[in-house]
């Protein structure tokens, strides 16, 4: 294996583990999870085939490992979800990327609220129509019930892709024993 296979499976071995781990291990706090940063950081650093791959083992594994798999029909939302955010990233990484500067860190936390409110919309109406009468009255109250886990759910997509997603992008791209070159970006700030 070439140094630079050896480096994508590293990074595929290590996003598996982030998204497992982390799932296992944030069990007992319902919407803080690591799946969607991992799968986020999937689709930014590794080839799409790969990111495919990963993103579904992390998910299903990690389903056996709970019990959850094969429980209900809403895990068709999820998985189908979770490809959904995985795609959205792949399709906008070029915009996402960046260095180690104050800009890349606001687009990590900016693209953890967007794939969440895009995941959580996608889910709830999967909610509503595997539960609910199909009618807009249940749609809306389906939507207006989520609101609670999904302002927790963004919550804490901002601190996971912020806190854990941009340390292990920039980790990725730098390696651990490289210099890191810090780009300057002068702020001003005024005085009152």
């Amino acid at each position: 294996m070439e140094q630079s296979s050896k480096r994508l499976f590293a990074t595929a071995i290590a996003v598996f583990t982030l998204g497992f781990l982390g799932r296992i291990i944030l069990h007992d706090y319902s919407n803080f999870e690591t799946i969607m940063v991992a799968t986020f950081l999937s689709a930014l650093v590794l080839p799409r085939n790969l990111t495919f791959i990963v993103t579904m083992s992390m998910i299903v594994a990690s389903d056996i490992y709970l019990g959850y798999f094969g429980g209900s029909k809403i895990i068709l939302f999820t998985y189908s979800g979770f490809l959904f955010v995985s795609f959205l990233t792949s399709k906008y990484k070029k915009s996402i990327h960046g260095d180690f500067k104050p800009t890349t860190v606001y687009k990590f936390g900016a693209s953890g609220i967007i794939l969440t409110l895009t995941y959580d919309i996608w889910t709830n109406f999967g909610v509503f129509l595997l539960t609910h009468n199909h009618t807009l009255e249940n749609l809306v109250l389906v939507y207006i019930l989520g609101l609670p886990f999904m302002l927790y759910h963004i919550i804490s997509s901002l601190v996971t892709f912020t806190l854990i997603g941009f340390p292990f992008y920039i980790i990725s791209l730098y390696g651990i024993d490289n210099n890191l070159n810090i780009k300057d970006e002068s702020i001003s700030y005024e005085q009152n």
